[in-house]
This record gives C-alpha cells, structure tokens and sequence, in this order.
C-alpha cells in the first residue's frame, strides 16, 4: 500500500512537472509569436514609409560656392557628400565668379542648377573644426534659406552640414506644400 502511495504520488509529481513545463512552452511560443508579428508589422511599415517619405532634394542640380580659409575644400566636399546621399542628381563645384555670373543670368533652366548654395566658412585653416559659418541657399530669383553660424568652441563640419541639409529640405517642403495649396486655389477659382 505504501509503495502504491508513493507511485501516486511521484505520478502526480510528474504531471504537475508537466503541467509547468506546458504553461511555460505556451508562454514561450506565445511571445516567440508577438516578436515574429511585430518584425513583421516593422518591415511592411519600412517599406510602405520608404515611397511615401518626401525626397525634396531628389534629381536637382546644385551647385556650390563655398569658400573656405583652408587649402582644401573641405566643407563642400562634405557637403556634397550629404547632398548625394538625399539622391541630388549632380552637384558643382563654383568659383565665386561663376556663383556671380550665375546669379546676375539664371536663365537657363535645362543647364542651369536648380539650387546654388554659397557663403564662407572659416575654420582657421583646421579641417576638422569651423568657428564661423554664413550660408545661403538660393534658387533663380529667390533666397530659399540662409544658415549663420558662429559657435564659440567651435564645431564639426558635418554637423553644419547636416543643418544646412535640414534647413533645406523643410524649406523646399514648406514651398512645395505652399505652392500645391496655391495651384489648389486657383483651380478652384477658376477662369
């Protein structure tokens, strides 16, 4: 009788090991399945948000006329740099007689840039610092932006890059936007 207990009882010892080992097995494909669900929502929305990202920069012509007390290009090298990774189809390299002559005859728009980006920064001859900035980003007839910076220790020309490029960007958003609610107007205005 006393080994009949004892049987009972390393029988239930087992099933209630079981039963533990189930619950956890549940749980466990439960959240191997909520991490599978949410990788998947991740990569639909990655693909759906890459088209639907705007890409303002996309295809323009820029050119640049930057000048720079370092022997180097240094600033427009990175920039252009930042400004291909935005999918500009060519960037320019200006002096700042063609950036004048630019401005003074805009007037060819297959040849033309779109967008001249010009001014000075001075970093005191180093390349990996600059302490003053003063850029304007224009297209024909108009300025679309202008970015002056003056840090008092000094900073990282990507970083001014990296502004420059955002500046950009919104601002040709915001003017996209206004001139679509403008055409949308006058559509609706008619003749």
């Amino acid at each position: 009788m006393l080994a009949t207990i004892a049987v009972i009882a390393a029988l239930l010892g087992l099933l209630a090991i079981s039963i533990a080992l189930a619950v956890r097995v549940l749980k466990l494909e439960a959240s191997v399945l909520a991490l599978h669900d949410s990788q998947r929502r991740a990569s639909s929305s990655l693909e759906t948000g890459a088209s639907d990202t705007p890409r303002p920069l996309e295809g323009l012509q820029i050119a640049l006329a930057i000048t720079q007390d370092h022997p180097h290009p240094i600033f427009a090298d990175i920039l252009s740099e930042h400004l291909l990774a935005e999918d500009v189809s060519v960037v320019h390299l200006l002096n700042p007689e063609q950036s004048q002559h630019l401005l003074s005859d805009w007037s060819d728009p297959e040849n033309d840039p779109d967008i001249l980006i010009e001014g000075d920064v001075h970093s005191n001859g180093y390349a990996e610092v600059y302490y003053t900035a003063e850029l304007s980003c224009r297209s024909a007839g108009k300025t679309l932006c202008t970015l002056i910076e003056k840090p008092p220790h000094g900073d990282r020309p990507s970083n001014l890059a990296l502004e420059l490029v955002s500046r950009l960007k919104k601002e040709l958003l915001k003017q996209t936007s206004r001139d679509e609610r403008r055409t949308a107007i006058r559509e609706l205005q008619g003749p």
